[in-house]
């Protein structure tokens, strides 16, 4: 979630502490690497620890402004390898050169800090809800219909009548979604509103665009301007809904969640706050030997790890992770100052997916992540969802089931199963349609969609049945939720040529808080036994 005024303050004083941690560290480790060179002889043991130091400091100082300092660790982490490489006859002469290197490098730390600034280069956006849509339109009619079935899925709508007002209002805040019309009455072109059309991209704002006509140069002019989507008059309100649910998922639900593993806890801690900031969840790692248990209860989308580490490699890890089925195609990146292209090769041919070298900036961190989230995301959209409704198909959603009811199991918690099933769709099919009723089909997909959370999953089990997946969720909840969506769904106005008409579902619960289950095809059968019982009740109905 984007930060609020409240929490963008918030993180401004926790990126201030972790930087004055980090700077209050810096003699103290410099001056400790300095001790581990001052003993008549220099062990290996010692040598491998001021080679992990130099190691994590060339990654830190860079991230954390200290660039030239990060280069000096860098430098001093290769001539203690080199060194290391020699034979013990050698290395009296060349640790010399370390310790006057290492010696330079605490004077380094003194001159630094005494000219040090601090600044963020995380840039916190404008607070947004997630389902804030702001409508710019001069269509009664149209506004009227929209303003009606946007509200129903729950969206915050707000109307604007000209640029001028829509711009005065992004001086306070940002939309999710921006739908507006391409030239207003008057005369004048939403594609020369400049400034206003930069506050949208600086806010990251999704823009949504409306004509009456539709040419080619049109066309090249709204995606000139990054629209994400282009609908021309008249509207198919049911696609456009769905396109608000795409962009909305996009971009509050693909930020997803990112497990940081790293040595260095300052710099994790760091990382952790720069990821936070754009609206990314995520937890570090406390205790390596609970690497998968930690990983399976925070379900992360994906693992930003370092390679050298002192007591596992990064590569070890990434190892472990993949002998684990469910853990297979999680995406691993490696996050290390290893500069060594055919190194990084090599890491990378061990399990993982990717390689970003320290130093790395704050936007290029934030960048890099969500570009490979995207990617993860989109293989596994084409892997796992179903054309139609983008929802999940009926083999991923078992095992999303499956999956679910192991973790619940393990640590003891609840989980709930809906099964949905569209009342008296083939009625619908045929008295208006099957086009019709694909309509009423990713209404309801789109409704799930948007009142679940963003751990849970729902998919398309079937023609007109549907079933969600609830982790940490009991039978009570499930129930309200449920209800809650049938009576959003009920409101649903569908329309096929001059008749309207609208629909409900029957939906059956069943919950690991009332009994248990061995199986998730068990858990299965009884939320499908709990949905045929409120069919034989009468329908339109949650049991």
């Amino acid at each position: 979630m984007i930060p609020t005024d409240n929490n963008k303050t918030d993180l401004r004083a926790a990126f201030s502490l972790v930087r004055q941690r980090f700077e209050q560290s810096l003699p103290a480790r410099a001056s400790a690497m300095q001790a581990l060179l001052q003993a008549d002889e220099t062990t290996a043991p010692a040598l491998n620890q001021l080679i992990s130091e130099a190691h994590k400091l060339a990654g830190a100082c860079g991230t954390f402004g200290f660039g030239l300092l990060g280069s000096q660790a860098k430098m001093l982490e290769q001539l203690a390898r080199t060194i290391q490489e020699k034979p013990a006859s050698e290395q009296r002469y060349a640790l010399l050169s370390l310790q006057s290197a290492v010696q330079d490098f605490l004077q380094s730390v003194q001159e630094a800090l005494r000219n040090s600034s601090d600044a963020s280069t995380v840039a916190l956006l404008q607070p947004r809800p997630e389902n804030s849509i702001w409508l710019l339109l001069e269509t009664p009619a149209l506004i009227a219909e929209l303003d009606t079935q946007l509200r129903a899925f729950g969206h915050q709508v707000l109307i604007f009548n000209s640029y001028d007002s829509c711009l005065e209002a992004l001086s306070q805040q940002a939309p999710a979604v921006l739908f507006t019309t391409i030239a207003l009455q008057n005369g004048q072109s939403l594609f020369k509103q400049k400034l206003l059309l930069d506050r949208l991209n600086q806010q990251q704002s999704r823009l949504m665009l409306y004509s009456d006509q539709d040419n080619f140069d049109l066309r090249v002019k709204a995606a000139q301007h990054s629209a994400d989507a282009f609908f021309v008059s008249p509207v198919d309100v049911p696609n456009m809904i769905a396109t608000i649910s795409e962009l909305l998922e996009q971009t509050f639900g693909q930020h997803g969640r990112v497990f940081i593993v790293d040595d260095d806890k300052l710099l994790a801690e760091h990382y952790a706050l720069v990821l936070k900031a754009a609206g990314i969840e995520t937890r570090i790692l406390q205790q390596v030997t609970q690497l998968v248990h930690e990983i399976l209860s925070f379900q992360p989308d994906l693992v930003l790890m370092d390679i050298y580490m002192p007591d596992y490699s990064g590569t070890e890890l990434a190892g472990v992770l993949r002998q684990y089925q469910s853990l297979k195609r999680l995406p691993i990146v490696y996050l290390s100052s290893e500069a060594n292209k055919l190194l990084q090769m090599k890491a990378m041919a061990q399990g993982a997916d990717d390689f970003l070298t320290k130093p790395i900036s704050d936007n290029e961190l934030v960048q890099a992540v969500k570009a490979r989230l995207r990617r993860s995301q989109q293989i596994r959209l084409l892997i796992e969802k179903d054309g139609l409704t983008s929802l999940i198909k009926h083999s991923a959603i078992k095992e999303a089931a499956a999956l679910e009811l192991e973790r619940a199991t393990r640590f003891d918690k609840p989980l709930s199963i809906v099964m949905l099933d569209i009342d008296y769709f083939k009625s619908v099919n045929d008295q208006y349609g099957h086009a019709t009723g694909d309509i009423v089909i990713t209404a309801l997909a789109t409704l799930l969609r948007k009142r679940i959370r963003k751990t849970d999953k729902a998919g398309r089990y079937g023609g007109e049945e549907f079933m969600l997946v609830l982790p940490d969720c009991n039978s009570l909840q499930a129930r309200q939720l449920t209800e809650n969506i049938l009576q959003s769904f009920r409101q649903l106005q569908f329309s096929a040529g001059n008749s309207a008409f609208s629909c409900s579902f029957s939906a059956g619960v069943a919950s690991t808080s009332d009994s248990s289950y061995a199986h998730a095809d068990e858990l299965i059968a009884a939320a499908d036994t709990a949905l045929y019982q409120a069919k034989q009740a009468g329908r339109n109905r949650v049991y």
